[in-house]
């Protein structure tokens, strides 16, 4: 991508695209596309919702939870949190070396031990040199009232939001006007706007040369 107002040239599976009038604030970027049908529009839209991989909580092993919430809720909630990570540096399970088994290229740990009275917030979630935290450090997870604790251990692995909403790691939508593509694009904040619609312009190119080989 390049700087607001910019315009910017790139390929995807044949198509010549021709990107325009390129917008960025917090974590939204708007631009138009032209050079593209309304296949590759809504394929695009697609990838970003559907098909971009982050890291969420999967799996959760209680050691203490006496809570409001029981074990059921409080996992799903955590399975919600954003969570920042170096994504470059973890595979989805089905194609690490471990098989799925779970080691330190396809997983991360984090664990959660806190008493109460007070709210607890998603900065007490804790990996081993913090390499992964949520986005969202004060985002709530319940209240404890005096000697209610929670104290848990967390995996969180790659996926994408077709499998789940809460590998999901944004949201796009576009309107078409005249043969170009008005898109906007906002990122949940697992990467920034501009590195989710890289990642989705990959991902579609790479659908395609698929697709074509196939095809042969």
């Amino acid at each position: 991508m390049t700087a607001a107002g910019q315009r910017a040239e790139s390929g995807v599976g044949g198509f010549k695209l021709k990107i325009t009038n390129i917008k960025k604030e917090g974590s939204t970027i708007s631009f138009e596309v032209s050079g593209i049908n309304a296949s590759i529009a809504n394929a695009l839209r697609r990838a970003v919702i559907s098909k971009v991989p982050t890291l969420a909580i999967e799996d959760v092993r209680f050691y203490d939870n006496s809570s409001i919430l029981n074990d059921e809720i409080l996992a799903h909630r955590l399975g919600l949190i954003p969570l920042n990570a170096d994504l470059d540096t973890y595979k989805l399970q089905k194609d690490c070396k471990c098989k799925g088994k779970g080691c330190s290229t396809c997983t991360a740990t984090l664990t959660l031990d806190v008493k109460g009275p007070g709210t607890v917030y998603a900065e007490k979630l804790k990996s081993k040199g913090n390499a992964v935290a949520p986005v969202y450090k004060k985002t709530p997870i319940t209240k404890l009232t005096d000697k209610q604790a929670i104290k848990l251990e967390a995996v969180a692995v790659l996926g994408a939001g077709k499998d789940h909403i809460k590998w999901q790691p944004g949201i796009a939508s576009y309107e078409e006007e005249g043969g170009s593509f008005k898109f906007f694009v906002e990122s949940y904040g697992q990467m920034s706007a501009e590195e989710l619609l890289k990642r989705a312009f990959e991902t579609v190119g790479e659908d395609i040369a698929e697709l074509k080989k196939a095809l042969k």
